[in-house]
């Protein structure tokens, strides 16, 4: 883990992505690093601890950069949006961003 100090942070995104491992496949889970795919293999998301923030790496988030909604203030390139600190206000959408995630891909056609 590239900086333990923001390990509850990492840890509280990843309790929100428990409700998708049903529909999904865990690549890897271990602290500080922990990436979802669909069954096909295709990439989800993926929680990753940096040096400076916690990035939250998301394909649907590069096939349409609109799913970042009002987080796009967070956005660190194409498909990824970065947080740093665990009581930041918007951190409550990180949900609802997920949720806008799964269903763009079930809508593509990616998750049945």
């Amino acid at each position: 883990m590239k900086n333990p100090e923001l390990a509850p942070l990492w840890s509280s995104l990843r309790t929100l992505l428990e409700k998708y491992e049903a529909d999904m496949v865990i690549v890897k889970d271990e602290p500080g690093y922990y990436r979802l795919a669909t069954s096909t293999g295709r990439p989800f998301i993926s929680l990753v601890v940096q040096k400076k923030h916690v990035g939250i790496y998301s394909m649907p988030l590069y096939e349409d950069p609109s799913l970042a909604g009002e987080l796009e203030y967070a956005r660190i390139g194409k498909s990824c949006l970065g947080f740093t600190d665990e009581v930041e206000p918007k951190l409550e959408m990180v949900k609802d961003y997920f949720q806008r995630c799964f269903m763009h891909n079930v809508y593509n056609g990616v998750i049945r």
